[in-house]
């Protein structure tokens, strides 16, 4: 369509400017028939006596003449009269099709739409809306929703109905705003909201329509997601201590091969034993047992800082460390820090060899990590200096490079 057609049917949609072009083309009419037949008027007065004198004839063919051109005129005007009404029909018949259009996408709009003006009345709204705010008729929600649909105040203190005043002027006068509400259905249970209002132009005024969002299934939805989440951690976490468990340490050891075979970093691995436990078990009871393994794996828990480092519960009286990006520098910094802090605790433990409380004994290797490698290589290792550190006199740490 080019641009003149674009504007005449710009101005076919426009009845200000129908009116005036009507009035425009009216008044012009009229205009020349009144001149003409003034004209007339005058020509007859002043052409009177010629017309019963010798120029007579000529007189009358003067007013003749006069007379038919006043007959295309008239025709004129009444021809611009019927097409231009036969315009405006048309033009009405458009608009009315066009509000029908409007009013439909208003209805069959899933979010609740309210139309506002400037002054804080509901001009207009959808089903959705009157849904939304537990009413049952349309009129007796855009009447009452000022005095049922407002709590007294929003939850960061602010009075509502001036807050929704000032957002909605904001939208008017920035064409577009977004902010998160608190309404109140009729029953007076409170709407976690999202309103987004946009400025539109209707009937050469500016309105603004608010759609807004119904937050309570996303916030029922992201309850279930933490629930979830809290469920999926529990897999991970070993019962007794809280730290990370033996399924932990699996999956993740797996992962930070791959990753770290990539980068080329280095990765550290733990073995730890509690030194002679079942004799602790024998001689304090099982409970007592318990209690010793949550402290050392708090202990152990306190002495990793790093965020991707972690300890997990291997099994019985077994923990292992896992230090990614460690080489063999940090990890014997790491395993004598371990070693010094079990031993501060002084955990009574008198069957514990000639030392008198719990000591612990750490196996511990190191490389620089290739795609080859598996989680039992790490294992492997780490599991032959334990067993090095325990033959050797229990209470130390043995470091071998895988």
């Amino acid at each position: 369509m080019s641009s003149e057609d674009s504007k005449q049917n710009n101005d076919v949609l426009n009845p200000v400017l129908w009116f005036k072009s009507l009035r425009t083309r009216v008044n012009v009419t009229v205009i020349l028939v009144t001149l003409l037949t003034l004209s007339l008027g005058i020509t007859m007065y002043l052409s009177w006596d010629l017309i019963e004198g010798p120029d007579g004839p000529r007189s009358i063919m003067l007013l003749a003449f006069m007379g038919f051109l006043a007959i295309p005129i008239m025709y004129n005007l009444f021809t611009i009269r019927r097409s231009e009404i036969r315009r405006i029909e048309n033009t009405m018949a458009r608009l009315k099709e066009a509000e029908e259009q409007s009013k439909l996408v208003l209805d069959t709009t899933p979010l609740c739409c309210q139309i506002w003006s400037r002054d804080l009345v509901i001009l207009d709204c959808n089903e959705a809306a009157v849904a939304l705010y537990g009413f049952d008729q349309k009129n007796d929600f855009m009447e009452r929703f000022i005095e049922f649909c407002l709590p007294a105040r929003q939850p960061e203190g602010l009075p509502s109905e001036p807050a929704l005043r000032g957002f909605i002027n904001k939208a008017f006068d920035d064409g577009y705003h977004r902010f998160t509400w608190m309404g109140k259905m009729v029953s007076g249970t409170l709407l976690p909201l999202e309103i987004t209002m946009v400025r539109i132009n209707n009937k050469d005024d500016d309105v603004v329509a608010a759609y807004t969002r119904d937050l309570r299934d996303m916030e029922s939805m992201m309850r279930q997601i933490t629930l979830l989440r809290t469920e999926a951690e529990k897999i991970f976490i070993d019962d007794l201590t809280g730290i990370y468990n033996r399924r932990y340490f699996d999956k993740n050891l797996a992962l930070l091969i791959r990753s770290l075979s990539r980068s080329g970093g280095n990765l550290s691995l733990m073995m730890i034993d509690i030194d002679n436990f079942k004799r602790y078990n024998d001689t304090y009871g099982h409970n007592e047992g318990d209690k010793c393994l949550k402290l050392i794996a708090w202990t152990l828990s306190a002495c990793i800082t790093r965020v991707e480092d972690f300890v997990i519960r291997y099994g019985g009286e077994e923990f292992a460390v896992i230090l990614p990006n460690t080489d063999e520098r940090g990890a014997r910094v790491v395993a004598e820090k371990l070693l010094s802090s079990v031993e501060d605790k002084r955990i009574l433990h008198e069957d514990n060899e000639n030392i008198g409380y719990v000591t612990i004994s750490i196996g511990v290797t190191c490389s620089k990590v290739s795609h080859s490698q598996t989680n039992e290589d790490y294992i492997k290792k780490a599991d032959e200096m334990l067993y090095l550190s325990k033959r050797n006199g229990k209470n130390r740490y043995t470091f071998g490079k895988l």
